[in-house]
């Protein structure tokens, strides 16, 4: 599947990782050296995080450190660590930025430094205005299309064909608490979340066909590409890098639909480098940046100058379109509801 689209990703990848970053109005001077402390995922995902930020780094005379984690724990660092702030931003989900946004972690976005607040999709802004998407993506299934093919197997179109009974022992899931996981036991009921004990249910039914619940979507990521899955549930942008490793990884929008997500960056109240997290945020949401997340992370693009070429669509990427159509999730429900569901499930797999 990526072979044809090869020569149009190293075009846009060689053209993307020039920074020129005009708006960027503050001078090398201003910061002095410096440490920033992000608390981030981990894998791939970080790797291409370096790689856009190498050039922020020299230009602002400052060390990036990126601590790893899952979104939950990325917000519990922030939490514990709350009256005297270690951390100078934080990425995370938009349902976990929400709950560290409600207990008021998160400061403001300081529209006069990203000067491209205004021209974002309305999705993109964090409901309090403290925090911004980094770009958009779907969870869905992921399949090793030579593996299905050598056993006979038709290729996952369906969530309800994760319960195949030749499935069982090949599925690679996640832990309760993993918005992953969630996202599929919203669609696991039928994307209603008034029917969320249902997809609770079928999901803790599904878990026991899986050997072990990752504990974190970069471990996930690592077991895949050493073969030890077939099939599973996964993100957009954790699917589609590895399958530019993996030519036989295939990753599937399922015809009853996806939940859209978005990754999220905020700055953290009382953080160390106030006025540099902000500058980090610009950053991210530039062009030049926007165009390696589309390329080597398959994220939709939230900056409204990036355009998804057609054979990176064809690859996966959800277009904004595409991402119209998905179902509608009640987010600010989920937002209240995420622990509680969380706890049902644990107690649902445990049994």
């Amino acid at each position: 599947m990526f072979h044809f689209f090869k020569p149009i990703l190293q075009i846009l990848t060689c053209a993307a990782v020039v920074f020129s970053h005009a708006t960027v109005n503050a001078q090398d001077s201003n910061h002095g050296n410096k440490k920033l402390v992000v608390a981030s995922f981990g894998g791939q995902l970080d790797n291409v995080y370096r790689n856009i930020f190498k050039e922020f780094e020299q230009r602002y005379h400052v060390a990036i450190q990126w601590v790893p984690g899952t979104a939950p724990a990325n917000v519990a660092k922030v939490t514990a660590t709350r009256n005297t702030p270690e951390y100078d931003l934080l990425l995370t989900d938009d349902i976990n930025q929400r709950l560290a946004s409600k207990a008021g972690l998160l400061e403001k976005i300081d529209t006069h430094v990203l000067s491209q607040w205004n021209g974002l999709p309305q999705y993109a802004k964090a409901k309090g205005d403290d925090g911004v998407a980094i770009g958009a993506f779907v969870t869905g299934l992921y399949y090793r299309s030579d593996e299905f093919k050598k056993r006979g197997w038709a290729a996952p179109t369906s969530w309800n064909d994760l319960f195949k009974s030749e499935y069982c022992g090949h599925i690679g899931l996640e832990r309760a608490s993993q918005v992953y996981t969630l996202n599929a036991v919203i669609m696991l009921a039928d994307a209603n979340i008034n029917q969320i004990d249902r997809g609770i249910s079928r999901f803790a039914e599904l878990s026991k066909c899986s050997t072990v619940l990752e504990p974190a979507a970069a471990k996930h990521e690592e077991k895949i590409q050493l073969g030890e899955y077939l099939l599973g549930v996964n993100s957009s942008i954790r699917a589609l890098p590895i399958a530019l490793k993996l030519h036989d990884l295939k990753f599937v929008l399922p015809k009853e639909g996806a939940v859209v997500s978005s990754t999220m960056v905020s700055p953290v109240k009382g953080a160390p480098n106030a006025v540099l997290a902000q500058e980090f945020i610009q950053w991210f949401l530039s062009v030049d940046a926007q165009k390696v997340l589309m390329t080597e992370l398959f994220y939709s693009p939230v900056n409204n100058e990036v355009k998804i070429p057609d054979a990176l669509a064809k690859a996966g990427i959800p277009d904004r379109e595409t991402l119209l159509k998905q179902p509608k999730i009640d987010g600010e429900a989920v937002v209240e509801q995420r622990r509680v569901w969380a706890q049902k499930l644990e107690r649902a797999i445990s049994k």
